[in-house]
């Protein structure tokens, strides 16, 4: 087995076409398809299913390209780990994060990481630990920082506490009900539900059954940040939100925390990281500053190099 045969098989399974696959490597399409074909003799079960339209994966591709994107994302990872050991500042390092970290931790963060290596390549996808987690087991990921993830992960995962967070009530700046100090005084209002569990009506209403109060009736769902953004600063709707929404240089003049006498907790954000395989130097060094901005102290490897002595 040998990585340019991994490589093709992630390419046509991409395209869905051997021939789109053969012109995206600048190979000759005979090339791709004889190494395919040697890859499955040497699995003994086919990886594809040819028909009209192109190609697809069989069960034993699917099951065997997720493999193969981690291996070939590994292999990509040593090979910037000898580069940067070397002395090189150039690289890749790639991070999904909350948008309570994108908006309470990057601005300080990024900054300081861009002064140090202008010339990295920074991949930063906003998103919550169940929708990033293939990335993260690919290795398309080096680590996420966001809300700890329900229930427990398995042995492949490392999870460390950054800070413990709190929710806010928020609403546009000048929201009439912005004098209202109690839950009660504003579940006649219309609400925006988030939440990080599913069905996410169960959170939102656990927000004021733990309260003794009944659930609003005028509810909203969205799970993407762009419509909350919009319906909160265009409307009089509510929602339960990171505190870091309100305290954010992009929001404070437009959104505003209505502070309810009762107590609102928000999940704990967390770094979660392969355990088995270390991160890069360059994913080390900001996964050094985010936990730094944190307000913890650091908790990951030693890096024992020459680039490690210069950070």
């Amino acid at each position: 087995m040998k990585l340019h045969q991994l490589r093709n098989l992630v390419a046509v399974a991409d395209a869905s076409s051997i021939r789109a696959a053969a012109r995206a490597l600048g190979l000759a399409q005979p090339a791709i398809t004889r190494g395919l074909r040697d890859l499955e003799k040497e699995l003994g079960v086919p990886l594809l299913e040819r028909h009209g339209k192109g190609v697809s994966l069989s069960v034993y591709g699917r099951a065997f390209v997720v493999r193969a994107r981690s291996i070939l994302q590994d292999v990509e990872r040593g090979r910037q780990e000898i580069e940067q050991l070397k002395g090189g500042v150039m690289g890749k390092v790639s991070a999904g994060l909350s948008s309570a970290v994108f908006l309470s931790l990057v601005p300080e963060v990024y900054p300081l990481f861009r002064k140090q290596f202008p010339d990295a390549h920074v991949s930063l996808t906003e998103g919550l630990f169940p929708a990033l987690e293939p990335q993260l087991r690919n290795g398309s990921l080096d680590f996420y920082i966001g809300p700890r993830p329900l229930g427990e992960l398995d042995h492949s995962y490392a999870v460390q506490l950054l800070f413990q967070n709190r929710r806010a009530v928020v609403g546009r700046r000048g929201h009439p009900l912005a004098g209202v100090r109690s839950l009660r005084g504003l579940i006649n209002a219309q609400w925006i539900m988030t939440g990080l569990r599913q069905p996410v009506e169960v959170e939102f209403e656990e927000q004021f059954a733990v309260h003794g109060l009944p659930a609003p009736k005028s509810v909203t769902q969205t799970l993407t940040t762009l419509p909350v953004v919009a319906l909160l600063t265009s409307t009089d709707a509510l929602a339960f939100l990171p505190q870091q929404w309100v305290s954010s240089a992009i929001f404070k003049t437009s959104l505003q925390e209505i502070p309810v006498i009762e107590a609102l907790a928000g999940p704990d954000i967390v770094m979660v990281r392969r355990s088995a395989l270390p991160l890069t130097p360059l994913a080390e060094k900001l996964a050094t500053m985010f936990e730094r901005a944190s307000g913890k102290p650091y908790e990951g490897h030693q890096l024992v190099s020459a680039m490690a002595q210069n950070l």
